[in-house]
């Protein structure tokens, strides 16, 4: 009986290794790229932005001009079964490639993310983000994407850790409905900080920390961050912190976590996410989200218990206005090494 328990597991992990590797050939096998280059080689300091979405029309035009304007060579737009025009707007865009997706994101997220990173680039590094989130770093006016990319190489870093700040209008959120993406990223100016619920970014206990142990941490002050302003609104127990900037290299993996990538090494100095997921008819996207069944967590159906049924301000949730990258540092909500200044000079 002794014998027969260690090979039973033995049996047991291959056969799961076997199936994970089926359900992963099926999930690549129905990806099909329908525009631009099948393959886009990176050089060693070019960035790629990578998208993975469905029925983002809303946020889409706006997020890729944002972040071309910081450097960004080439995009890489994964579409689940878009219905809104999505793959028809990331069509007007130069040194795109846009692939379809028809796997289940609910329970294959993680593979569909892999595959985006890995399936139509070669080497450089990935700006691997969602949507609705915009990039910000210290000097980000002077030091564009491809120059931040070989600044933190020259010092050995491989990845930059990221801040997700949700944003939010100070007025009914019925009145937001109007505002086109760019409009909301000028007016949507309320963000909280109280709420924050710290993590140390090794050590910390969360039950995905097995990823973070993966990486290296140049700066034991990053934290990982939890919560803010959607946990006071709706009692959401979010995770706010992502590996948004990475290079591809041996040994790493990317977002086998959705907020982390794996074999990179962080550098000191951390960047903010601001996020507009309270953007742009949020009620009747997130009402979309449930009838389609779409999300393995219980974050969409707290929102809108309270969406559905009130007008609210998510303003009067947040007690600061006006983020920028400065006044974060100095809030404590991101972090910044001197040497990180001087390379960032």
């Amino acid at each position: 009986m002794g014998f027969f328990k260690p090979v039973q597991r033995v049996a047991q992990k291959l056969n799961n290794r076997i199936a994970r590797g089926l359900t992963n050939q099926r999930i690549k096998s129905g990806v099909h790229v329908v525009h631009g280059p099948k393959m886009t080689k990176l050089g060693e300091n070019d960035v790629a932005l990578v998208l993975v979405g469905r029925d983002v029309a809303y946020f889409l035009d706006h997020h890729i001009a944002r972040h071309r304007r910081l450097g960004v060579s080439h995009i890489v737009y994964v579409d689940n079964g878009s219905t809104d025009g999505s793959i028809d707007i990331a069509r007007k865009w130069t040194d795109i490639t846009i692939a379809t997706c028809d796997a289940n994101f609910k329970e294959h997220e993680g593979q569909i993310r892999f595959l985006a990173n890995t399936m139509f680039l070669d080497g450089g590094w990935r700006l691997a983000i969602d949507p609705d989130e915009l990039l910000d770093y210290p000097n980000a006016g002077n030091v564009p994407l491809p120059d931040l990319a070989r600044r933190m190489a020259a010092r050995g870093h491989t990845a930059l850790v990221a801040q997700m700040l949700d944003m939010a209008f100070d007025g009914p959120i019925s009145e937001t409905s109007a505002l086109s993406y760019e409009e909301a990223e000028q007016r949507f100016d309320r963000y909280n900080t109280a709420d924050l619920t710290r993590f140390p970014y090794l050590g910390s206990a969360l039950p995905w920390a097995w990823f973070l142990e993966r990486n290296q941490i140049s700066n034991p002050n990053i934290p990982i961050l939890y919560d803010g302003l959607r946990r006071k609104a709706f009692g959401e127990n979010c995770c706010l912190t992502k590996h948004a900037l990475f290079r591809m290299g041996p040994g790493v993996v990317p977002q086998p976590h959705p907020h982390v990538s794996t074999g990179v090494t962080c550098t000191d100095f951390s960047a903010v996410l601001k996020h507009y997921k309270l953007a742009g008819g949020v009620v009747r996207r997130e009402q979309k989200l449930l009838e389609e069944n779409r999300v393995a967590h219980g974050e969409t159906e707290l929102r809108m218990k309270r969406l559905a049924s009130e007008d609210l301000n998510l303003g009067t949730y947040g007690e600061h206005q006006g983020p920028t990258v400065e006044k974060l540092i100095e809030q404590d909500v991101l972090q910044i090494t001197d040497a990180a200044r001087e390379m960032l000079d």
